[in-house]
């Protein structure tokens, strides 16, 4: 779904009489237009594209004579869609009144030498299938250089090939990757194994550090494993190591203490 901006985004003034709305059962389709301004210096600000359609609609208006600036929406290198006369208004930009009648116009906003975006031929189709909506019978998506008595350059050679590639015809899949199938496969397979090595390899990496917690994790049940076999809240004291001979020393509390005095004996029966 497009989202036009109105005319107010770009400071309009109020069109004078024209000739009205086109006649469903008349249009047969849509024309590509572009400015034609001779000039490399692209117009890609929102507020480079509003100023650049204050001028032509001054010039349209107050040179050429019409009633309004010549297109019903312009479309930018960013996406936005612009309304000027809106798609139900009769153009001003095919070459005659019978060309206006039976092609809308969309304005391109490119300069010369420029390519259109991908966002841009994305807005246009989507733009082109509004009016398609509005006017059924107007299929057909020609260049101005089509159309016009006595030829023209506009659209320019870029968008003219983009046309022709079926680039702005709606249901178009974009396709801006200068790589084949196989080489994207290579390289997401080149990516994959690059990912799992720095994952489980890497002595940094986020795999190494897993595996070192799942070691902990797998030791800390063992040892309560065993803890709980032997009925012990503690794992078991490995036992004493055998001492020379075969030896085994004495329970500490058969071992008198260094210095203890020797127990009293017992006193002797009183005389009876």
């Amino acid at each position: 779904m497009v989202t036009y901006l109105p005319r107010s985004a770009w400071r309009a003034r109020p069109p004078n009489d024209g000739p009205g709305n086109l006649t469903v059962s008349r249009v047969q389709g849509a024309v590509i237009h572009w400015p034609g301004t001779g000039t490399t210096s692209v117009i890609h600000s929102q507020a480079a594209v509003a100023s650049a359609l204050r001028g032509w609609q001054n010039y349209h208006m107050d040179d050429r004579g019409w009633s309004d600036i010549a297109y019903q929406v312009a479309v930018d290198q960013a996406g936005r869609a612009w309304t000027l006369r809106g798609l139900r208004t009769q153009s001003g930009a095919n070459g005659n009144a019978d060309l206006n009648e039976r092609y809308g116009a969309i304005l391109l906003v490119l300069v010369t030498g420029e390519q259109p975006t991908a966002a841009l031929k994305a807005t246009t189709r989507a733009v082109i299938a509004d009016f398609r909506k509005i006017f059924p019978r107007g299929t057909a998506i020609r260049p101005h250089s089509a159309v016009r008595p006595g030829g023209t350059d506009c659209p320019g050679p870029a968008a003219r090939a983009a046309l022709a590639r079926g680039e702005f015809t709606p249901g178009h899949v974009e396709d801006d990757l200068p790589y084949t199938q196989a080489q994207l496969r290579a390289m997401m397979q080149a990516e994959i194994e690059e990912y799992m090595r720095r994952f489980w390899a890497a002595p940094t990496g986020t795999g190494t550090a897993i595996r070192k917690q799942l070691n902990r994790i797998e030791a800390s049940v063992a040892r309560a494993a065993i803890s709980e076999d032997n009925g012990l809240d503690q794992p078991l004291v490995p036992a004493a190591e055998p001492q020379p001979d075969g030896e085994v020393p004495a329970d500490e509390s058969e071992v008198p203490e260094i210095g203890r005095d020797p127990e009293p004996l017992p006193a002797p029966d009183a005389e009876k």
